[in-house]
């Protein structure tokens, strides 16, 4: 449950920045903030995502989880007690943020962690749950951070006295002190930085640079300038491009002083307990990496300081304590009627001070020593000291219980001392002051936890470290106050176990020196508490006793907690921690299996082989326990070897009992392998006499998994799990080998071809009713025969494209190697050739069939060979002559009506066989009319004028050889522009030299396209020409403007054209060779498709006259311009503009 009196704050929790690689800390505030309610067993934890990680914090954690999502549960449990209203309680935490997430992607800069809780609670029972009635209070904050590529600090002197001087030309300051900046860069890159230090108008900048760290010759010389800011005068430290390193963590110290006035001394005055501030702005200087990081730091202008001491913070009662407080004046004034008040509280008896006081009262009101000293004047920047000698009395002289009896001074009871210092400046009257204090306190008694040793679960003392579930844990708990005089009130001890630890109810606890008073009970989360009540001085004890194991765990959630917590005089608990992890770990099995003998990969019949398996458990680890009654388990073969008994052997430090051979298996059973112990099993067998060729005899060793503890039928057993081991090895006989050669040749479609197959059966092995195969390529070879045996004709079984033969019986080779060889003959009746290949390839396969135990199943073994088949092919090049032009043409060509194209094929056969009456065909286009048959060389051609196709035939091509024709062709005369004739020829059938069934074809030329272009041509009249597009035309005013443009149709064929004239200032008339088309009036865009301009033929030309008056009324500096455009119909749409310009603007 959440409840309101348990408060929780945390000063920045969002947005956090945190640097890749770094580190970033935060205080949690806890406080109790009911006025009568105690809470108990404070217990924080914190959840990370992936990527961040805990660095450190006050106190050890207890345990850590890591969750299902890769993020990280820490837990710190039974903190404290929280008394009523007790100052707050403040947990320090670090966090460390990775530079790769656990996937081992790298995390990016300016990436925001979320899932970030701190939680914490408490119980309103002192037991927790072991409590009737207890509740659990709980609170909860979450948290982001945002990573950063760089940061900064700044640190110095919380109060400063004033004395930088007179003058900045000057170096009479007197009072300097020092600031720290402290400059980190990510752990991923570098980082070029431009660093600005500011300090606030009234510092002066002394220098006196001092670096230190990984980039420290970087910062040796800033470059110091004053800036005005808001009106206020500010030194500023600038380093420019700065790069820093990659993990570079470098530190910067330099000296400044405190003005009586601002600007350096000059403006108005510095009052005393002024607040300065200084600052860091780190910004990148990579435009391709914006980052910025800021941070600053602030003291208080001082004209007089009183500071004090304490010889030691830890106490005791009747032990004498030093106080030492210190004043100090600037340099600026001289202050006169000093007075300084020290109080020691109650608890501390005043003894003497090194100057005598004005008055040292021991007053009820304040209930302590109100100590007085006065000073008529000091000087300025001088310095006076006093030691005040006091003692811890064993009674408070003012606490008093219930019966108005002196409380005694008890273990972290504190006493804070305070002093207060105030003078007069002389001449302004100006009254200053300061403050300070100091706090000692009490000691508190030491604990310890020690691990003694382990035990067996029948009690046997354990000879290593590492427990296993079923052991028990032999633990000391240690308390010594034995040189702490004060009482040491409500002491509790309790002890928290991790879960693996059970029952922890019902231990046997043997006591020493001091004992609790009470009866140990259990006390929330897994623990158990011992009361010892309140304890004089200078005592110590010590807890014995034995916790059992009950289960594995990890060592993050293995940790025993011993805390000690008690509560000084004001009610407020304090505690103290001893935490040591419980060592419980498991066996580290290994096992191995191996062979030895005369060749394991090419066993032989009646061979001897030794096997050897060894199990065995590491002790390099230093968490390895025993291994407790589990079995090695080793398969044997039934088939193929026989063992011998009497070499079955064990060797080792193990102890185990004698091996068992049952049916095909050997057993040994383990009684104990311990950290460090190894057992080997040996044993001889004989490879069977009849041994087949290509067995491969696998034996597998195989364990079961251990136990933690002797085996006992009546008691519960932990067995360990995924710890059972195996190892195999294999051994075998050399396989029946296969080779499969054909007789040498160029081999084509019709050719004979004739196989050699060798079987080979490997010495010490034998064969049963061993027979070959041998399928030949479907639909592409056939079986011609004869065929032989070792040189001698046998009779084969052919079935499709199978051929069988003999059964050869049993082929013994236990002696010697036995082979066979076989010879055929097939013909090559067909073969698939892909377009313009030269050859192709068939599989032939040969298979052999055997049995390795007589009257079993046929064991197979293949072998392949691959045969290439040639093939004539035809490789076709076609090109286009534009004799008009005289331009070759090999892909595209552009050519008009009037042009005559010479095509020419060139042919080759390409192959390294012969090629025998070939036919290539060209169709010829409809948009063609074909002229002539020019030129035949290695074959002959006619024009078909039915199919209007070229007939080539060619009645033998030898290997590599080319021939070729030529042909010609016109196009049709009323063919339009963008017409495109393409032009290809194809082989439609040809044969090799030797057979006359397998026709090949399929085969094309490249295609060649004819194509008629659109075009135009638009020129200005050469009269007043100056270039291609523009003429300039001079008109005297009043007359008449004649502008002429020649057109021309340029492209291949008949086309259309468009008219367009833009907008101009005149009215004017349009002719087009000298034919009226239209009047147009003035400032009017003209265009239209005229039928003068359509359907033009290829080279024609036209004539488009513009007249129009100019003006007689023109002012002069005035043209006109008349812009005209033809345009073609067709696509791509290519248009011509000329420019006619009136006046000439020159």
């Amino acid at each position: 449950m959440t409840s309101s009196i348990l408060s929780m704050s945390i000063d920045r929790t969002q947005n956090v920045p945190i640097m890749v690689g770094g580190t970033s800390a935060f205080n949690i505030n806890i406080k109790n903030i009911s006025s009568s309610q105690r809470l108990y067993n404070l217990g924080i934890s914190l959840t990370v995502p992936d990527g961040m990680v805990l660095s450190t914090s006050t106190i050890p954690q207890t345990y850590s989880v890591t969750n299902f999502d890769n993020s990280i549960t820490y837990s710190w449990i039974n903190i404290k007690d929280l008394a009523p209203m007790e100052i707050s309680f403040i947990f320090s935490i670090t966090v460390k943020c990775n530079t790769k997430f656990k996937n081992g992607t790298t995390i990016p800069f300016e990436y925001n962690f979320s899932g970030i809780a701190v939680y914490c609670q408490v119980d309103t029972m002192p037991r927790g749950v072991y409590d009737i009635g207890n509740e659990v209070i709980s609170n909860t904050i979450s948290m982001t951070y945002s990573t950063v590529r760089f940061y900064s600090t700044i640190t110095t002197a919380g109060k400063v006295l004033k004395g930088a001087g007179t003058s900045p030309s000057l170096n009479d300051y007197t009072q300097v002190t020092g600031a720290t900046c402290k400059f980190f860069n990510n752990s991923v890159s570098s980082s070029l930085v431009n660093i600005t230090i500011l300090l606030e108008d009234g510092i002066r900048y002394i220098g006196n640079i001092i670096t230190s760290g990984t980039d420290a010759s970087k910062f040796s010389t800033p470059n110091i300038n004053l800036v005005n800011i808001n009106g206020k005068l500010y030194t500023q430290l600038y380093y420019g491009n700065i790069n820093l390193s990659t993990s570079s963590s470098t530190t910067l110290i330099f000296s400044y002083a405190v003005w009586n006035q601002y600007n350096s001394n000059q403006g108005s005055f510095i009052k005393h307990g002024t607040i300065l501030n200084m600052s860091i702005n780190m910004k990148s200087a990579d435009p391709l990496a914006i980052s910025n990081s800021d941070s600053s730091t602030s003291f208080t202008a001082m004209d007089l300081i009183i500071n004090t001491s304490i010889n030691k913070s830890t106490v005791d009662v009747q032990s004498n304590v030093t106080y030492t407080y210190v004043y100090k004046v600037g340099q600026y004034y001289n202050i006169q009627d000093i007075v300084v008040h020290y109080f020691l509280p109650d608890g501390i008896f005043y003894i003497s001070s090194s100057s005598i006081p004005a008055s040292a009262v021991d007053n009820p009101t304040l209930q302590g020593y109100y100590i007085t000293y006065n000073f008529s004047l000091t000087a300025q920047n001088s310095t006076k000291t006093i030691v005040i000698i006091g003692k811890v009395d064993n009674y408070y002289r003012y606490k008093k219980d219930s019966q108005a009896l002196n409380l005694p001074v008890a273990a972290s009871d504190f006493f804070l001392a305070t002093a207060d210092i105030s003078g007069t400046i002389i001449g302004s009257f100006n009254s200053v002051s300061d403050n300070t204090n100091i706090n000692s306190s009490i000691g508190i008694g030491i604990i310890s936890k020690q691990f003694v040793k382990g035990y067996y679960k029948n009690g046997t003392h354990k000879t290593i470290n590492a427990l296993a579930p079923g052991d028990l844990a032999e633990y000391t708990l240690t308390y010594n106050a034995s040189t702490l005089k004060a009482i040491q009130k409500e002491t509790y001890i309790d002890d928290f176990f991790p879960l693996t630890a059970s029952p922890i109810d019902n231990l046997t606890y043997v006591y020493t020196g001091i004992n609790p008073v009470s009866l140990p009970q259990l006390i929330s989360p897994h623990g158990v508490d011992f009361y010892y009540g309140n304890i004089t001085g200078l005592s110590s004890g010590t807890i014995n006793f034995k916790v059992p194991i009950s289960q594995l765990g990890s060592a993050s959630q293995n940790s025993n907690l011993m805390k000690l917590k008690g509560i000084n005089t004001y009610g407020y608990s304090y505690s103290s921690r001893s935490q040591v992890t419980i060592n419980i770990g498991a066996p580290n099995l290994s096992l191995t299996k191996s062979v030895t003998g005369p060749n394991k990969s090419a066993i032989q019949a009646n061979e001897i082989y030794t096997y050897s398996i060894t199990i065995s458990n590491s002790n390099n680890l230093g968490t390895e326990t025993d291994a407790f009654d589990f079995t090695l388990n080793d398969t044997l073969s039934a088939t193929w070897f026989i063992i011998d008994k009497n070499s079955i052997n064990i060797t080792g430090t193990g102890s185990f009992t004698d091996p068992v051979l049952q049916n095909n298996n050997i057993v040994l059973y383990i009684n104990k392998l311990a950290p460090g112990q190894y057992l080997t099993l040996t044993y001889k067998v004989t490879i069977s006499s009849v041994l087949a060729p290509g067995v491969n005899i696998t034996t597998t060793a195989a364990t079961t998994n251990p136990y933690s503890q002797v085996y006992d039928s009546t008691s519960t057993n932990f067995q360990y799990s995924n710890l059972n081991k195996s190892a195999s090895i294999t051994i075998s006989s050399s396989a029946v080998t296969l080779a499969k050669t054909n007789f040498n040749s160029v081999f084509k479609v019709g050719s004979l071809i004739t196989y050699t197959l060798t079987v080979t059966i490997p010495q010490g092995t034998i064969a049963y009713s061993l027979y070959i195969k041998d399928t030949l390529p479907s639909d592409s070879q056939s079986y011609i025969g004869p065929s032989y045996k070792n040189s001698l004709p046998i009779t084969t079984i052919v079935s499709s494209n199978i051929v069988t033969f003999p059964n050869e019986g049993i082929i013994d080779a236990r002696t010697s190697t036995q082979t066979i060889i076989y010879i055929m003959t097939s013909k090559i009746t067909g073969a698939n050739k892909s377009i313009n290949a030269i050859s192709s390839t068939q599989t032939n396969t040969f298979q052999c069939l055997y049995q390795q135990i007589q009257s079993g199943s046929f064991t197979t073994i293949s072998k392949s060979l691959i045969v290439t088949i040639n093939h004539p092919n035809l490789l076709m090049t076609l090109t286009a002559l534009d004799k008009t032009t005289s331009i070759l043409y090999t892909q595209i060509a552009n050519i008009n009506t009037n042009a005559i194209v010479q095509f020419k094929l060139i042919f080759q056969n390409n192959s390294t066989i012969s090629l025998t009456n070939g036919t290539i065909e060209i169709p010829i286009d409809n948009n063609f009319l074909f002229y002539s048959i020019d030129t035949t060389v290695l074959c002959s051609a006619t024009f078909n004028i039915t199919s209007k196709k070229i007939i080539i035939t060619i009645p033998q091509l030898a290997s590599f050889v080319s021939g070729y024709m030529s042909f010609t062709i016109i196009p049709q005369s009323t063919l339009r522009t963008c017409t495109s004739i393409s032009t290809q020829a194809a082989a439609i059938s040809y044969y090799n030299d030797i057979s006359s069934t397998k026709v090949y074809n399929g085969e094309k030329s490249n295609i060649l396209t004819c194509a008629l272009p659109a075009g135009v041509s638009l020129m200005p009249n050469p009269l007043y020409k100056i270039d291609d597009s523009t003429a300039f035309i001079v008109t005297p005013l009043g007359n008449t403007a004649v502008i002429l443009d020649y057109f021309k149709n340029t492209g291949g064929g008949y086309d259309d054209f468009t008219l367009i004239i833009q907008k101009v200032a005149l009215s004017y008339s349009l002719y087009i060779d000298d034919v009226k088309i239209n009047d147009i009036q003035p400032n009017t865009l003209y265009q239209a498709d005229l039928p003068a301009m359509a359907n033009l033929p290829p080279n024609i030309t036209k004539i488009i006259k513009i007249t129009t008056v100019i003006p007689s009324e023109q002012s002069l500096g005035i043209r006109y311009d008349f812009k005209v455009t033809v345009k073609s119909k067709t696509s791509p749409y290519p248009e011509k503009t000329v420019i006619n310009i009136d006046p000439n603007p020159f």
